[in-house]
C-alpha cells in the first residue's frame, strides 16, 4: 500500500509540475548545438558550453514547480489531500533534482563523445552546482511571491548579471568559474544554493 501510494503521489507530480518543463528542457538542449559548437572543446571552450548555456535547464526545471498551484481548480485539489504542501514541494525538488542530474550527464557524456577534452565528473557537478544555484534563487523568490514569472525574472536576471560581467569572477555567487578551474566558488554557490532551498521548505511549512 505505501509503494503504492509513494508511486502515485511521484506519478501526479511529475505530470503536474515536472513533464512540460522536461520536455522544454531537452529541446533546449538540442538547439544548443544550432547556436554553439559541442564537439573538439578543450577544458575552457567545454566549461563555458556547460555553465553559460547547459546550466539555464536550471531555470527550467527548478523555479516552476509551484506552478500548478496558481491554477485555482488544482489548488483546490492539492489542498483537500492529506499530504502537505511543503512535502509535495520537496517530492518535486527531488524529482527535479534527477531529472536535472540525468540530463547533465548525458549532455557533457555527448561532449565527450565529440571529442571534447574536459575532466568529466568535475565538470559534471560544477555545472549542477551551478544548474541549482540558478534555480533555487528563483524557486525561493517564486515561493514566498507566490508568482513563477517573479522567480523566473530573478533567475533570468542572476544569470544576466553573470554572463554580463556585472559579477566578479572573485565573487562567491559567480556561476562560471570551472574555466579556471576555481572550485571554492562552486563550494559557496552549494551553501547558497542550500540555503534557499531550506528557506523556502522552512516558509513552506510556516505557510502551509
Amino acid at each position: 500500500m505505501f509503494i503504492n501510494d509513494a508511486w502515485n503521489i511521484l506519478k501526479t507530480n511529475f505530470h503536474l509540475a515536472l513533464q512540460n518543463n522536461l520536455l522544454l528542457a531537452i529541446a533546449y538542449l538540442l538547439l544548443i548545438p544550432v547556436f554553439r559548437g559541442i564537439a573538439n572543446l578543450n577544458s575552457i571552450y567545454s566549461a563555458e558550453c556547460l555553465e553559460q548555456s547547459v546550466t539555464l535547464i536550471g531555470i527550467l526545471l527548478i523555479v516552476p514547480l509551484l506552478a500548478p498551484e496558481q491554477n485555482a481548480a488544482i489548488r483546490e485539489v492539492l489542498f483537500t489531500k492529506p499530504i502537505s504542501q511543503w512535502k509535495i514541494l520537496f517530492t518535486r525538488v527531488i524529482l527535479s533534482l534527477i531529472t536535472l542530474i540525468i540530463l547533465t550527464c548525458t549532455f557533457a557524456g555527448i561532449m565527450i563523445w565529440n571529442g571534447c577534452t574536459f575532466p568529466y565528473w568535475n565538470y559534471v557537478a560544477g555545472t549542477i552546482i551551478s544548474e541549482l544555484a540558478l534555480g533555487n534563487i528563483g524557486f525561493f523568490t517564486a515561493v514566498i511571491t507566490h508568482s513563477t514569472l517573479t522567480g523566473y525574472f530573478i533567475s533570468i536576471g542572476y544569470f544576466l548579471l553573470n554572463f554580463l560581467g556585472n559579477i566578479s569572477s572573485q565573487s562567491i555567487f559567480y556561476l562560471f568559474s570551472m574555466g579556471t578551474e576555481n572550485y571554492i566558488t562552486k563550494l559557496w554557490l552549494t551553501g547558497i544554493s542550500i540555503l534557499f532551498l531550506s528557506a523556502t521548505f522552512i516558509y513552506g511549512r510556516k505557510v502551509h
